[in-house]
């Protein structure tokens, strides 16, 4: 078996739902010396989706920062993995992939880490969408020089011709474009309008991510 074989089912028996491979070379100059990136997509609890739908946002937050820290100990731990290969590697982390909160971006979204690892595509919510889970997973990343074969990104949008977040938008931030990665974010969804919404419900210790809890996918995750 390969290290990178190895390496995948190590990430794998830590609890991670997908692992894929990806080309990040160029993409941040923060980390040009770290050119292939490990996508880690973790799932989210069927209880967690119920708590959107209940607008129960506090214990929805809590569930959703605990599949965070699970996700900082699987990087962690695969940063230490690869160094003990002899590689160097970076555990992409929050606090270390820190976010623009005006902008809602981080310095490298992980997100395009997993779409050009094949892990999945943008939806018209511009929120990470995987065919098994829809969009209720959280994210990490480790970028590494260790050599990978890489997957086959997905360029274009898997979505049908389902609106369900869409309308399920309460500030109607998301416009009817699919996205490719040809597109800017601005082309599919008004992230000020939707940036303002959101720091307001922070604010007020509430949330929305209905787009998440609303997807088709995410829904047909919820119901098996």
């Amino acid at each position: 078996m390969s290290e990178q074989e190895n390496l995948k089912n190590y990430l794998m028996k830590l609890g991670t739902s997908k692992v894929g491979f990806a080309d990040v070379d160029g993409l941040a100059k923060q980390f040009i010396d770290l050119p292939n990136g490990i996508s880690l997509v973790l799932k989210l609890p069927k209880e967690t989706i119920q708590l959107v739908k209940n607008e129960e946002y506090e214990e929805y937050w809590k569930s959703f920062h605990r599949a965070i820290g699970q996700l900082t100990k699987i990087s962690h731990k695969g940063e230490r993995y690869i160094k003990s290969l002899g590689y160097d590697a970076f555990a992409l982390t929050m606090k270390r992939n820190e976010c623009d909160m005006e902008k809602l971006l981080s310095i490298l979204p992980y997100k395009t880490i997993a779409t050009k690892a094949g892990l999945g595509w943008i939806g018209r919510s511009a929120l990470f969408v995987t065919p098994e889970y829809g969009s209720a997973v959280a994210l990490g990343a480790i970028l590494t020089d260790m050599p990978l074969e890489h997957d086959m990104p997905i360029t274009d949008s898997e979505c049908d011709d389902c609106t369900n977040c869409q309308e399920a938008c309460p500030v109607g931030a998301i416009n009817p474009q699919k996205w490719n990665d040809r597109l800017n974010r601005e082309d599919i969804i008004d992230i000020e309008t939707c940036g303002e919404y959101i720091i307001e419900q922070y604010k007020a210790g509430l949330g929305c991510t209905k787009c998440m809890s609303e997807c088709k996918l995410t829904q047909e995750y919820l119901n098996k």
